[in-house]
């Protein structure tokens, strides 16, 4: 089977169809001016050494050549006249010139949703028509390297083997966060305090802590066995955590949220194919200096969410950061969100922050210790299919 690509600046549109129907032939039809060298090396890239890969041939057109398009397509139709287009891409030229070629020719025409992972015919064909599922193709550093840009550095994947306990931890640490989420970063921030000018080794510190953390939830920690050793005396403190991953959890106020994020779409496996967190992107090519860091990249199929998580207070400036990673490192397909707790300030403030996220096509999650992770997982799993405009017109 021959697949013809109207080459498009979304790689997502390059390479969706090829994932689903694992075509023998990929033949991609494009303008100069959209089918660069860049573009096409890391198409290139993307299936070099890939399992079954099709073979790839790129045929470029002059911009604004309808004779020149029109000769290529008619020289593609006599290698291979059973070969199906897909018409997702392309400029309005090639599109013309392709419906001039349909008139004499009986080949089959077909789009995909990226977002739904779906195909639709247009033209004849016995192509597989609706869902095509599941697809596993594009992986977070995948998506970056389309972009032009390395995935260099990350806490957790999808694919790695989790420490021992961890999930178990989480969900301890998360019912800890849920019985007074507004003072979880305050709590937090004292016992990294703690850990920062006290003495002590390993999992055990001691020290000065003037102000030491409410007795309440000093109480639940110990409940849920995170701390295994807690005592006072005057204003020195002596503690134990119950592992590596607590300490660190604990005196990081801001990972538990990350952590909760990466789980709920560990749960859902039929939904994310992909996930990293603490993602750090570095940019190739002529600004090998720039670097991005992101909270969470998770991908929905061939449509990456990009994810912020502020568990604290929540500053208009984390819906600019959050846009202009997904801008640089997720084209037209990326999903924008921000995550949060209690938004905190006045209602007024916090209704300037929700305009502006929708008005940015940002979902903004709020109190999200009210979510169990199927839930969270779900608003994640929605936002990526439907798409930021649909969403906006259901607010409407």
């Amino acid at each position: 089977m021959t697949v013809v690509e109207l080459f498009s600046r979304e790689p997502a549109e390059n390479l969706l169809s090829a994932l689903c129907l694992k075509p023998e032939k990929l033949v991609y039809l494009g303008t100069r001016d959209v089918m660069t060298d860049r573009r096409i090396a890391a198409v290139r890239s993307f299936f070099r050494n890939r399992r079954n890969a099709p073979t790839l041939r790129f045929l470029r057109v002059a911009e604004g050549d309808y004779a020149a398009t029109g000769n290529a397509i008619e020289d593609i139709l006599r290698e291979d006249p059973a070969c199906a287009f897909e018409m997702t891409g392309g400029s309005d030229l090639i599109l013309a010139a392709l419906g001039t070629a349909a008139v004499g020719h009986s080949f089959t025409m077909f789009e995909m949703d990226v977002r739904k992972q779906a195909l639709r015919i247009i033209r004849g064909g016995m192509l597989p028509q609706g869902a095509l599922r599941p697809l596993m193709g594009i992986s977070a550093a995948a998506c970056v390297r389309l972009f032009g840009g390395e995935l260099y550095e990350s806490s957790y994947t999808l694919s790695g083997k989790l420490p021992e306990g961890l999930e178990d931890d989480i969900q301890a640490l998360w019912r800890v966060y849920g019985k007074a989420p507004q003072t979880w970063t305050k709590e937090c921030s004292r016992l990294a305090v703690l850990c920062a000018q006290g003495g002590g080794q390993g999992l055990s510190y001691n020290g000065e802590m003037p102000e030491k953390c409410a007795r309440s939830f000093i109480d639940r920690l110990r409940k849920e066995k995170l701390l295994t050793a807690y005592r006072e005396e005057g204003s020195r403190v002596s503690l134990r955590f119950r592992n590596e991953h607590v300490k660190r959890t604990l005196t990081r106020a801001g990972d538990l949220l990350e952590l909760w994020v990466f789980l709920a779409a560990r749960s859902d496996p039929a939904s994310f194919t992909d996930a990293v967190m603490g993602a750090k992107i570095r940019w190739t090519g002529e600004e090998r200096g720039t670097t991005n860091e992101i909270d969470g990249l998770v991908m929905h199929g061939a449509v990456p969410l990009y994810i912020s998580c502020k568990i604290g207070s929540v500053p208009k400036e984390a819906l600019y950061e959050v846009d202009s990673v997904a801008a640089r490192f997720g084209g037209a397909y990326a999903a924008k969100v921000l995550i949060c707790g209690h938004l905190g300030g006045s209602e007024s403030a916090r209704q300037a922050l929700r305009q502006r996220a929708a008005d940015m096509e940002i979902l903004l999650i709020e109190n999200v210790d009210a979510l169990s992770r199927p839930e969270l997982a779900e608003k994640l799993r929605k936002h990526a299919s439907d798409g930021p405009r649909a969403r906006l017109l259901d607010l409407k």
